[in-house]
């Protein structure tokens, strides 16, 4: 036992690279968490658009109210067309609809006038927007038709339309919180950055058992107090600390924040040991099977790559062929993002076979790698 620790205690020293990797890897995921949350709820937030109304007219101010009150849009008023055009440039803004001078007269006296609507690439927003105008400016059209011309008596019945005019109730089909979507799908983001960073990790342990080998190291171990399996033995450990830091600054800043990733933290704490575990069984046995810095780089990222893409790590599954959905459940990735994505849709979801799985491939890749140390050592 005083071997193993002296050999971790060694390897936390002549590899402090690794630890500052895995912390800056802990602080990119907290940073991931935060900002991919803050983009995915953008997407679902209330469309605004610029409004400048060049009218003031009864007219104008029924259908700003049309915009706001029955089609939930975000008014932007009061602001000039430079002004305006600046923010639909940055994209804080849809669209920028231009009320005509004349607007409300003009319908007064059963003649049509045009809005004037100016937006970028934003065509799906554009089209809804343009659909529900032209859905205003019809039923206005019939109103000032049947006043005939009657400037008073369209004006009159403009209000009479706008109070006795049938409310809408609209619900969603599923109510949104968005605090909680924004936490809860900023961390199933970041979560599938974790399995690619931890691979980067992993690739420094392997890089340092292949120079022992290269460098003879390992062999000398054998004429030492230090036996080969205590060697094998302290470097994962060596190896399971560093993914242990970066787990605990991800975990922590969780907690701490009190972000809310829709089950329980002990959760995530347990799914990421587990995997931490397996990138570390992984590398040693790369590190044992390949002769070449460049062979374990291929492996580990051509690996990490495929497994993130297949495994749904940077979106569902189940957008993915057939075929490919079930080519993914021979990888850890799979079974690492399917729990969490069964969790958040149902927090009492089974995913003791998540567990189990993901325990007989770290299991798996141990003996693959015990075979190999084996052979190194008759080799030897």
């Amino acid at each position: 036992m005083k071997n193993i620790l002296l050999l971790t205690k060694t390897n936390l020293k002549r590899n402090f690279l690794a630890v500052l990797i895995s912390i800056a890897g802990g602080l990119a995921l907290c940073f991931l968490i935060s900002s991919m949350g803050k983009l995915v709820t953008e997407a679902v937030a209330q469309i605004r658009v610029g409004i400048i109304d060049n009218d003031d007219s009864a007219l104008s101010s029924d259908f700003k109210e049309y915009l706001a009150k029955d089609m939930n849009y975000g008014l932007v008023k009061n602001a000039s067309y430079d002004t305006l055009s600046s923010e639909l440039i940055d994209k804080n803004i849809s669209a920028i609809i231009e009320i005509p001078k004349n607007f409300g007269q003009q319908f007064s006296i059963g003649k049509k006038e045009d809005i004037t609507i100016t937006t970028l690439d934003d065509y799906e927003n554009a089209a809804f927007l343009q659909a529900n105008i032209n859905n205003y400016l019809n039923s206005i059209n019939i109103i000032s038709q049947s006043a005939g011309g009657d400037a008073k008596l369209f004006v009159q019945m403009l209000k009479d339309y706008r109070a006795q005019q049938i409310t809408v109730t609209k619900s969603a089909a599923q109510e949104i919180n968005l605090a909680t979507f924004k936490s809860t799908q900023g961390f199933i983001y970041s979560i599938g950055f974790y399995l690619m960073i931890i691979f980067g990790v992993s690739i420094l342990l392997s890089f340092m058992v292949l120079d022992d080998r290269l460098s003879g190291v390992f062999n000398r171990i054998q004429i030492t107090p230090v036996k080969p399996v205590q060697y094998i033995i302290g470097t994962g450990i060596f190896g399971i600390i560093i993914s242990a830091v970066e787990i605990l600054i991800y975990c922590g800043y969780i907690y701490i924040k009190g972000i809310d990733i829709g089950f329980p933290l002990w959760v995530l704490v347990l799914f990421m040991s587990l995997f931490s575990i397996f990138t570390v069984c992984f590398s040693l046995a790369a590190a044992l099977a390949l002769k070449s810095k460049n062979a374990i780089t291929s492996l580990v990222i051509g690996f990490s790559t495929i497994g993130c893409i297949l495994g749904g790590a940077y979106f569902p599954i189940s957008m993915s062929p057939k075929s490919l959905q079930n080519l993914a459940r021979i990888l850890p990735q799979f079974w690492f993002m399917d729990a969490f994505r069964a969790l958040q849709a149902d927090i009492n979801a089974d995913i003791l076979p998540n567990i189990i799985i993901l325990t007989l491939f770290t299991v798996l890749t141990f003996l693959i790698g015990a075979v190999l140390f084996s052979q190194q050592y008759k080799n030897n």
